[in-house]
């Protein structure tokens, strides 16, 4: 009987834990935010999600919160960002899909009279690089996806 090379591998995949977390090569503030993040169910966060809304649900969203520079730094430097920190494949995808789609949102609005809005949206390329970049970063250096998609499930 032949066996299916497609088929799922019978070893499950593991998550790591603190101590694993604890000897990536990244700053203190990183290794913070993925504890913080697998404590609370990793990238869709079920946990985060059965915490009533209060004080514990604030205190769990600042463990969770990813460093502010991460944000500035993705949203300025986009794909050369995602460069640096070796995820270049899902930098790459993620540039094209920002081009693409503010190429459409720009001819739109012009067509529709927007300039002043169609100007402003320069901006969304350097938003969606900064929204992206500390769940990538997460996924890229804890879970070990080095895969080309960016996008992942919220």
């Amino acid at each position: 009987m032949e066996q299916n090379p497609y088929a799922a591998t019978a070893t499950p995949v593991s998550t790591p834990t603190g101590t694993q977390i604890d000897t990536l090569d990244v700053s203190d503030r990183w290794k913070q935010y993925f504890k913080g993040l697998q404590k609370y169910g990793g990238l869709e966060g079920q946990l985060f999600k059965a915490i009533p809304k209060g004080p514990e649900r604030l205190a769990a969203a600042k463990e969770m919160a990813p460093p502010m520079s991460a944000f500035l730094l993705a949203f300025v430097f986009g794909f050369f960002y995602y460069l640096v920190k070796g995820m270049w494949k899902k930098g790459l995808v993620l540039a094209l899909m920002t081009f693409v789609g503010l190429t459409v949102v720009v001819t739109v609005l012009y067509l529709i009279g927007g300039e002043t809005l169609a100007g402003g949206a320069r901006y969304l390329g350097g938003v969606a690089f900064g929204i992206m970049a500390p769940r990538d970063f997460y996924s890229f250096k804890v879970l070990g996806d080095k895969g080309w998609l960016p996008v992942r499930p919220f």
